[in-house]
């Protein structure tokens, strides 16, 4: 049970009878209260009131929210925006829900809200994607100028993006002068592994690598690159994705079909 000296905030009860008496509920709530009065009590020895602010060694949070349909813009081709986003305003992270809720992390407080208001303005109708920076308009990204990807040909990919609904990959490198990006991709959740994953950045951390083998399966309606984890570890063959070869509607495993969110990610 969670309150102050007022009243409850929240609680959680797991219980292993099939119910609880409104008289066994009110004895428990009461040594609740005892109890959180005595700890705020323990706690008001040792500080008064709540700091009026926190520590340099303890990160910030600041949350705001945005029009969902404009998240792509905030994420950028391949996660780029972001990053750099993230460098420019030296931002601990920068999570994008697909509802449109964003949260920044900073150290420094200040940065925060600088990264607050360029996304803000970023979002905006009159918003440009052209970059992050301190107060300064970037010139438009050079595109990948390599040779293309084959499909259904296996690369080893390095991580430079992780999000709640897959990870972005460059499969080929960019010019080694640093004129031109690499080509980079998205590989869905669901297409991670064989197996369901709930929690995509815990489930990459775990495997504790910087580069993934995916396949390259082609590019999107909206001509963005789709890779896949879950092909290598399957072992298809570049005749499986090509058409040739569909998976049945019966698949025990099928893709989840991508949110509103996520596909103007991709696009953006």
């Amino acid at each position: 049970v969670a309150g102050d000296r007022e009243g409850i905030t929240t609680f959680q009860l797991d219980i292993k009878c099939e119910g609880l008496s409104l008289a066994t509920m009110e004895r428990a709530l009461e040594q609740a209260r005892q109890g959180r009065i005595h700890i705020l009590e323990s706690m008001e020895k040792v500080l008064a009131k709540p700091r009026e602010s926190l520590p340099p060694t303890v990160p910030k949070m600041v949350t705001l929210t945005v029009p969902f349909e404009t998240i792509g813009k905030i994420i950028g081709p391949g996660g780029k925006q972001i990053r750099q986003i993230i460098e420019d305003f030296g931002l601990e992270s920068c999570n994008v829900n697909d509802d449109g809720v964003v949260q920044l992390g900073s150290y420094d407080l200040e940065k925060a809200k600088e990264a607050e208001e360029f996304i803000k303005l970023l979002t905006s109708s009159g918003g440009s994607s052209g970059g992050g920076g301190r107060g300064g308009r970037r010139e438009e990204r050079s595109q990948y100028a390599g040779p293309a990807p084959v499909e259904g040909e296996i690369y080893k990919g390095k991580i430079v993006g992780i999000h709640d609904f897959g990870v972005f990959l460059e499969i080929l490198p960019g010019a080694e002068d640093g004129s031109t990006p690499g080509c980079e991709g998205l590989c869905h959740i669901s297409q991670l592994a064989k197996d369901r994953i709930r929690n995509c950045n815990g489930y990459v951390k775990s495997l504790g690598v910087e580069e993934l083998d995916v396949m390259y399966m082609g590019t999107n309606d909206k001509g963005k690159i789709v890779l896949s984890r879950k092909a290598v570890l399957e072992g298809k063959k570049p005749g499986d994705i090509n058409g040739k070869k569909k998976e049945s509607s019966s698949d025990s495993n099928p893709q989840e079909p991508m949110s509103e969110g996520e596909l103007d990610v991709i696009a953006a």
